[in-house]
């Protein structure tokens, strides 16, 4: 009966040493394999740009995917798309982002594209956000200290 309660405590005492680093590891992998969704509505002067963007997170490799239209006053919608393959890491707090192929379309010239960072729009160019869990099913997405726009797990 003695080595019975001894093996129980011993179980117990054992359980409580690994439990804060399964928490951790379970912390981590959360961080790090994510993916999250978000609809932007942008209005110009005489234009609007409507799209929905997915970010997928899986350690140090990312995509983004962005679909939408882009309706320039008295003109028709113009279909607009984005796939950019990126690599990430962590540093100092932040998320730094560096693009290895992007695919936007169409491929003339729009009056926004001039608004939208080079990470978004060619091959090898970065970007550092801080990525920010808002709750358990989103994050915000900041850059220099002012938000970007608000993610919803997918």
């Amino acid at each position: 009966m003695t080595m019975n309660k001894q093996l129980l405590r011993w179980c117990i005492i054992f359980l409580a040493a690994i439990s804060p680093l399964l928490v951790a590891g379970y912390l981590h992998y959360q961080r790090n394999n994510f993916s999250c969704e978000t609809h932007a509505t942008i209005v110009e002067q005489r234009a609007v740009i409507d799209m929905v963007m997915n970010f997928s997170f899986n350690d140090g490799v990312g995509s983004y995917d962005a679909t939408g239209e882009y309706i320039e006053e008295n003109k028709p919608p113009v279909a607009i798309s984005n796939k950019v393959g990126f690599t990430y890491w962590r540093e100092e707090g932040e998320v730094i982002l560096v693009s290895n192929e992007t695919n936007v379309l169409p491929k003339k010239h729009l009056n926004y594209l001039a608004y939208v960072p080079d990470f978004f729009q060619h091959r090898e160019r970065g970007i550092r956000l801080n990525i920010l869990p808002a709750n358990a099913d989103s994050y915000f997405f900041t850059y220099s200290n002012s938000p970007v726009m608000y993610c919803t797990k997918g």
